[in-house]
């Protein structure tokens, strides 16, 4: 499914290069062409990746709270990578910086209560 992915991704950059030569204007539309066609395949690992997560949570039924704090900070640091990479792309590099901190600052707060408890956990067992 990767190759699929890179190649998809890699002929329409090189045709949006081409019709950038020859006719500009068009070459947006290529691109967004591009875009879907990549979109579309993304999709359909999505859906597979999907299907996966629902079989986990199905299994960890007793392991909610940390699959779910994995899941979060997942979707987070998706999310946060992904509004970064627009404002990287839009010229907004040190907001794109500031976006990422965020994110990681985010991804450490939903870890502290799940640190806590392994410390509370750490010093019931040094007590005995």
């Amino acid at each position: 499914m990767v190759w699929k992915l890179v190649a998809a991704a890699v002929a329409a950059s090189v045709a949006a290069l081409v019709v950038r030569q020859v006719k500009p204007e068009f070459a947006l539309f290529v691109q967004l062409g591009g875009m879907v066609a990549v979109g579309l395949l993304l999709l359909t690992i999505l859906r597979d990746l999907l299907a996966t997560v629902d079989g986990l949570l199905q299994f960890a039924q007793g392991t909610g709270a940390s699959f779910s704090l994995l899941a979060k900070g997942l979707g987070v640091c998706i999310t946060t990578q992904l509004a970064a990479d627009i404002c990287r792309d839009s010229g907004s590099a040190a907001l794109a910086n500031l976006v990422e901190l965020g994110g990681r600052l985010l991804v450490l707060s939903l870890a502290l209560p799940l640190l806590k408890s392994v410390a509370e956990l750490a010093v019931g067992l040094m007590r005995g």
